[in-house]
């Protein structure tokens, strides 16, 4: 990457910032909708509503990190930068797709979204960001993004199978099978992320919402699904933090 593409890198990735949290005030999806809410059927796996309360933080940490990248002149790695900028245009398209009421085109934005969201998580914890709290930031945003786009994937990619008629949305086996794969997918990218907090902590955030959504639907299985991943993924975060101070690596 030239020199000039690399000083317009981080201007981008700022402008991308932005154009998720304006482009939901002039789609035809409406104001507020935003990635991980799907469209088509409500299916047994999804969060509560106020669960997507979330997309607030992490878009005000997208941008605030990208304002302070920009004015301390400390932007890190061109890899990483890419993968924010793929994800926060993925974010964009993502609303102006839900327009479309077309699940398959939604999931498609979120499997990019979810492309870019892993490599982003797992460059940032081995950078160097100098000052030590826009290093703190820069992991939060990505980690509290890269997190909570994991289990989106899911949620969308599970709306789509139903809409093409492969899966029935009242149907409890499949769902659990698929709140199973997503717990294992943000287990796998905690520990070969060396145990990011904001990450997992945006995983237990989508499993409280869906285990909300599960006990009010009276789904037993689902909760218990839920509150074993939550577990599970504390646990793992706890026992790779105690790691970490024994052996200190770049951490989130």
């Amino acid at each position: 990457m030239t020199t000039h593409a690399s000083r317009l890198l981080p201007i981008a990735v700022l402008v991308a910032a932005i154009l998720q949290v304006v482009t939901p005030l002039v789609t035809i999806a409406g104001p507020g909708a935003s990635p991980g809410e799907g469209s088509g059927p409500e299916l047994l796996i999804t969060p509560v509503g106020w669960a997507f309360s979330i997309w607030g933080v992490i878009y005000t940490l997208a941008i605030v990190q990208a304002v302070a990248a920009l004015a301390t002149r400390s932007p890190g790695s061109q890899r990483r930068q890419v993968a924010q900028l793929a994800l926060y245009l993925g974010g964009a398209g993502w609303i102006l797709l839900a327009g479309l009421d077309s699940s398959l085109a939604t999931a498609a934005a979120l499997t990019v979204m979810f492309g870019a969201a892993v490599v982003a998580v797992l460059v940032v914890v081995r950078e160097e960001i100098e000052p030590s709290w826009l290093r703190r930031l820069t992991r939060t945003a990505v980690g509290l993004y890269a997190g909570w786009v994991t289990a989106a994937f899911f949620l969308n990619a599970s709306t789509a199978l139903v809409d093409a008629g492969a899966f029935n949305a009242d149907e409890l086996a499949w769902q659990v099978m698929v709140l199973g794969l997503a717990v294992v997918t943000l287990l796998a990218l905690t520990i070969a992320a060396r145990g990011p907090i904001a990450y997992a902590a945006a995983g237990v955030w989508a499993m409280i919402g869906i285990a909300v959504t599960a006990r009010d639907n009276g789904d037993d299985a689902i909760v218990a699904a839920t509150l074993a991943g939550t577990v599970l993924l504390a646990a793992v975060t706890a026992v790779l933090a105690l790691r970490r101070r024994r052996a200190p690596l770049p951490v989130l």
